[in-house]
């Protein structure tokens, strides 16, 4: 028995590849049209900050100068910035889990859109969210003391790296929203990985006054070799070369681990 070819107006059409820069591109200006609707989420951006680092540098800002010997201002913006970071991955998990119980996710892995791309465009439109924290922060900064003394560069690369971390901690938190999928539960894991992450460090308080047996984890965890990075961009006799570096190798390989385990749980997320 001969087989008859299909015609070809009932051929099966072919499936289009998804394009990770496309979906990506997508994703995130629809992310930041929801920003955009939401003005407690950009406020929050601007007024948090703001709150945190005039209250650490009215509260503890001559009791750390005389352990540090310097201007607290110039030490406290660094650390303020990167809690503020952290905020923002915090608002990119939420955000992840309402795709998830809105259907939105279900809907995006019933197409062909990049398994990355709703990782990164959430990240991107949280970029946005991180930017604007930076341009209120650095200003106000100043009145405190704070100064970018590290020129052009130096002034570039601490943006990028304070930018650098926030897309880490944002994808690292996305994850645990798509694998988590409840808002209330997502806001208790990442409190309880965001306090200590950020108390246990450098980040307001020198290594020194922590206890001895606890210096080494405060001086080398993440956000404490980000935070001593950011201070040697901004001073301008710092020597930048190794703490740039550690935080640099700190942040790409955390990227690179959380993008793969977000791009994981989406695939998994019901």
């Amino acid at each position: 028995m001969t087989r008859t070819a299909a015609p070809e107006s009932v051929a099966a059409a072919p499936r289009p590849y998804p394009s990770m820069a496309a979906d990506t591109a997508i994703l995130a200006g629809r992310h930041l049209r929801l920003m955009s609707r939401r003005p407690a989420s950009i406020m929050g951006a601007i007024v948090l900050p703001l709150v945190f680092a005039t209250m650490f540098y009215v509260v503890f800002g001559t009791v750390v100068e005389r352990r540090i010997g310097g201007d607290y201002g110039q030490y406290l913006l660094p650390a303020v910035l990167l809690q503020a970071m952290l905020f923002t991955a915090m608002s990119a998990a939420i955000l992840s889990v309402e795709d998830v119980t809105g259907g939105m996710i279900r809907r995006l892995r019933s197409m062909a859109v990049s398994p990355v791309a709703p990782v990164l465009g959430l990240v991107g439109a949280e970029l946005s969210r991180a930017l604007l924290t930076i341009a209120v922060l650095l200003p106000a900064g100043a009145v405190m003391g704070f100064r970018l003394g590290g020129g052009v560069l130096g002034s570039v690369g601490f943006v990028l790296i304070a930018l650098l971390f926030a897309a880490v901690t944002c994808t690292g938190f996305i994850a645990i929203g798509f694998a988590v999928g409840k808002v209330d539960s997502v806001q208790v894991i990442t409190n309880v990985i965001f306090f200590p992450f950020l108390l246990v460090s450098n980040a307001f308080t020198p290594t020194e006054a922590f206890p001895g047996w606890l210096q080494g984890f405060v001086a080398n965890q993440p956000l404490s070799r980000t935070a001593a990075a950011l201070r040697a961009l901004a001073d301008p006799d710092a020597a930048v070369a190794e703490p740039v570096t550690i935080a640099l190798l700190w942040l790409i390989g955390g990227f690179v681990l959380c993008v793969a385990l977000a791009a994981r749980t989406y695939r998994r997320s019901l």
